[in-house]
């Protein structure tokens, strides 16, 4: 599968040497638009967001083990 960088370089370097700025900003709102529109696109989970970050602190596990921690979140 092509990535969307791909993608954009594929579609500006078919564009004359003329090309102005504005065409290009033409060709990434076209690539936008068709991605947005893709009903096979991938959705993003907030895990796959925030797993690079997932461990990086230290502290409890779950603070849900221990009712001293829910205290005043209606438990």
């Amino acid at each position: 599968m092509e990535t969307l960088k791909q993608t954009a370089i594929a579609a500006i370097s078919q564009l004359p040497n003329t090309a102005n700025i504005d065409d290009i900003i033409v060709v990434l709102y076209q690539i936008r638009q068709e991605k947005e529109a893709d009903p096979y696109a991938k959705p993003v989970s907030c895990y796959d967001l925030a797993k690079n970050y997932i461990g990086c602190i230290e502290g409890p596990q779950d603070l849900s083990t221990n009712k001293a921690y829910m205290e005043g979140f209606g438990l």
